[in-house]
């Protein structure tokens, strides 16, 4: 052999030798930081043995003689799956990312920062009865006993991000429930569109184009809003990038749930249903845990970060939750004086009062953010740098404070501690009395047959009954005068129906109180009510086919007024005498193999653009379609009036009517998908432009990295107006990103299983097999039974965790 011959092989030996030892070695680290789900350990923290069993997809089984040594349990495998994910959502809401993403995600602190949920959270605590508190503090001891024993071992997004986390505090889950509420609370957000929009074109034009429903009572618009300055949405455009960042993506988020008595069940049992509706992420939200504890068992869906059961059955119920869509929070225009520490009040002087933080940055030297705050909540309105859409340097901004029931005590983790143990429709309904914010429709069931409704929300009492914009700051008239009683609150136990279904929709038909202006478009519970009436007995089979429906009662609505405006048309182009047959034909199934659903979105597309760009402009129309149910409804609602003056396009010599637009608007939409997508027809199925990324938190850091964090894409059907939600963005077209978050069924005749899919897996680690393990089946339709039984749980499980006593070592 030659000399450089036996060189190159050499090298060639030695680099595969170096690749064997990267691969090994990297195996060895990524191995070592998933979860084991076998051992025996032992803690000062549990009172006695604690079992934990392990099925093939990572579903715990906690039995403990008492619920403090469960919900230690529940905090160790939280922690073990998704610990990373619980310190980013509490770092997020504490206001502390910048310590480990550096100067980019400062403005996200200073927002949480000025909101103060941690303050809030941390003034909460002690007010918070001494079980709960107990519980809280037993599954901290969980969490951190993994942190302790683990610290060199843990999530790889840990060793790239180059920190380790703190200790976990009871606050810490008090401040993940906030968190969700504020993720859920998206009403606001079109206070400021509507605002701006009344100040540019007053408030007669803009009443035709806010949302409605003839049961809600008139809009009461301030003459005074058209004469202030132009609203700050600072707060606004911060919140916006944030949810991008944590990927809290989508604005129809609700949920479907829905229960039939035994006398329309098959199984002569009560059937119980829930999907909440939630921006879809790797990790997913929710993680499926059974609990047996103190001889009962609690079972169904967790939120790591909290302990206790969110949707799921005990022995003798089950409940289920959908968004309500309260209205809950207001903003005001405060005048300040000039030193800027005092507020108008009543015609005299109040004084602000002033906090002051300091904001830890990688890299970057710390901040002081000073936070001023009424009696009603802080400003927020500086918040963060914002384009205003017409500069003037002689404009001053009005000064902008928020109040949010949120920001009052509440006791969301004690109402879903007692639901846990409630063992009848009393005992649920005094627990949903202690549950605040997000306002959620609590959908019951229970062994004995019986069914009912709990609207659990703290509604405030205004003196207008349709607070839709800013309120003046310089009276008290604009402030709250307390919340609605919980004895008056909507209720429903055993209608005459037999059934029982909410989805996001006004489920009371008069109501003395403002709940919400911002309901769902009633396409969803439409089609859930038709379902539910379809046959006199439906079964779990019955409901996964309903969970999974993507007929559109919004399309079978709208595509008409398609039909109708082509009626008379000369037509020649071919492509378009094709399309309107194809709609013609459609059954108003969104399927993703489907081209009618591709035409028909592409077509709304269009309409919503030329009925609104011209006079909106790209600014307030990007506001104003952000809360997707706002163009929804409204569109509706013009089609049906035919001579708005919206349809005219003011840029044009013709005075165009409601016909003349929506032919433009399949035009336009056919001329696009031709260019996009060819002109053959035949190639346009929906799932070619509606896919699906379960996106992780590094989505987004390379194409490479993203090939491994990410789930997806995959090709997928439904929009924001079937059963099974797949919104996409009218602002950015037509990526899914927002849907069913799990899947849950339960039917009594079988109490000792229950039927539920994730979207992704139970685990967080990327590397883990139980990552990704569920998606197919999430995407196809399809279920796991998860049996709450611990006869077969401890015979049939190999997989197995012993916690003992630190005394019993």
């Amino acid at each position: 052999m030659k000399n450089w011959q036996k060189v190159l092989l050499g090298v060639g030996i030695t680099f595969i030798v170096v690749l064997i030892s990267i691969i090994f070695f990297s195996y060895r680290i990524i191995n070592n930081t998933l979860p084991d789900y076998d051992g025996e350990e032992y803690s000062k923290d549990v009172m006695s043995s604690v079992e934990i069993y392990r099925d093939s997809l990572a579903i715990p089984y906690i039995k403990a003689p008492n619920d403090l040594d469960a919900y230690f349990a529940l905090g160790y495998v939280h922690a073990q799956e998704r610990l990373f994910q619980m310190d980013l959502i509490r770092r997020a809401g504490s206001g502390r990312l910048s310590e480990i993403f550096g100067k980019r995600t400062l403005p996200y602190d200073k927002m949480f920062r000025t909101l103060g949920l941690q303050r809030v959270v941390e003034q909460n605590l002690p007010k918070t009865d001494k079980q709960t508190l107990q519980v809280l503090s037993a599954y901290s001891a969980g969490v951190n006993y993994f942190i302790h024993q683990n610290k060199d071992n843990l999530p790889l997004e840990f060793a790239v991000l180059g920190y380790k986390p703190d200790d976990w505090k009871p606050v810490h889950s008090l401040l993940i429930a906030k968190m969700l509420a504020w993720e859920l609370n998206i009403s606001w957000w079109t206070d400021f569109s509507f605002t701006h929009l009344v100040q540019k074109f007053g408030a007669e034009k803009v009443k035709e184009i806010l949302p409605n429903f003839e049961q809600n009572k008139e809009y009461i618009i301030s003459k005074q809003i058209k004469s202030l300055e132009l609203i700050n949405s600072g707060l606004v455009n911060t919140d916006k990038k944030f949810r991008e960042f944590v990927g809290f993506d989508g604005t129809h988020i609700g949920s479907n749930n829905w229960v039939v008595n035994g006398a329309h069940s098959t199984s002569g049992k009560p059937i119980i249903a829930n999907d909440p509706h939630l921006a879809f992420q790797a990790p997913g939200r929710w993680f499926i845990a059974v609990i047996k504890a103190d001889n009962k068992t609690m079972a169904g869906l967790t939120l790591p970060g909290i302990p206790g059961i969110v949707i799921g059955k005990n022995d003798r119920i089950s409940w289920t939750v959908t968004n309500v869509m309260a209205d809950d929070a207001d903003f005001y225009i405060e005048q300040l004086d000039s030193s800027k520490s005092n507020y108008l009040l009543d015609g005299t002087w109040e004084k602000l009062n002033v906090i002051k933080e300091i904001i830890h940055i990688k890299d970057e030297d710390d901040i002081e953010l000073k936070i001023k705050q009424t009696h009603r909540g802080p400003i927020i309105s500086d918040i963060h740098p914002y384009n205003v859409m017409y500069p003037n340097k002689y404009r001053k901004n009005p000064v902008v404070s928020m109040r949010w029931t949120a920001f009052d005590y509440s006791s969301e983790l004690s109402a879903f501690l007692a639901i846990n143990n409630a063992k009848n429709f009393g005992e649920f309904k005094e627990a949903v009395k202690y549950y605040h914010a997000p306002g959620q429709n609590f959908v019951y069931a229970d062994i004995d047959g019986n069914i009912g409704y709990i609207c659990g929300a703290k509604l405030p009492i205004r003196k207008t009954s349709s607070p839709t914009l800013v309120f003046d700051g310089t009276t008290s008239n604009s402030d709250w005068s307390g919340y609605v009683p919980y004895d008056e609150m909507p209720k429903i136990y055993n209608p005459p129906a037999g059934f029982i279904a909410t989805a996001n929709n006004k489920v009371v038909e008069s109501f003395p109180y403002h709940i919400s202006n911002l309901w769902e478009p009633n396409s969803r519970i439409l089609r859930i009510t038709s379902l539910l009436k379809s046959k006199e007995k439906h079964s779990v089979k019955d409901f996964k086919a309903y969970q999974n429906d993507y007929y559109s009662e919004y399309a079978s609505e709208l595509v008409p007024f398609i039909i109708d405006a082509f009626k008379n048309a000369e037509i020649s182009d071919k492509n378009l005498n094709l399309a309107l047959k194809v709609l013609k034909k459609w059954d108003f199934k969104i399927g993703a193999d489907s081209q009618a659903p591709t035409i028909y979105t592409n077509f709304l597309q269009h309409l919503i653009e030329n009925i609104f760009a011209d006079e909106m402009g790209k600014t307030y129309l990007k506001e104003y379609c952000f809360i997707a149910n706002i163009p929804y409804r409204v569109v509706l609602q013009l089609l049906y009036q035919n001579s708005s003056s919206w349809f005219d396009n003011v840029k044009t010599s013709k005075y165009e009517m409601r016909d003349d637009i929506i032919r433009k608007s399949l035009t336009d939409a056919l001329l696009e998908l031709e260019y996009k997508y060819g002109s053959s027809l035949y190639l346009w199925q929906w799932g070619n432009l509606h896919q699906i990324t379960f996106k992780h938190s590094f989505n987004g850091f390379s194409s490479f990295t993203d090939k491994f964090v990410n789930i997806g894409p995959f090709e997928i059907g439904g929009d924001g107006t079937t059963i099974n939600n797949g919104e996409y963005s009218f602002n950015k077209p037509y990526a899914n990103n927002l849907g069913p978050s799990m899947r849950f069924i339960f039917d009594f005749a079988e109490p000792d299983n229950f039927y539920c899919i994730l979207p992704t897996g139970q685990s967080g680690h990327i590397f883990s097999s139980n990552y990704k393990n569920m998606t197919k089946k999430w995407l196809t339709g399809k279920y796991i039974k998860v049996n709450t039984d611990f006869r077969i749980i401890e015979t049939g499980f190999s997989n197995k965790i012993s916690f003992n006593s630190k005394n019993q070592e």
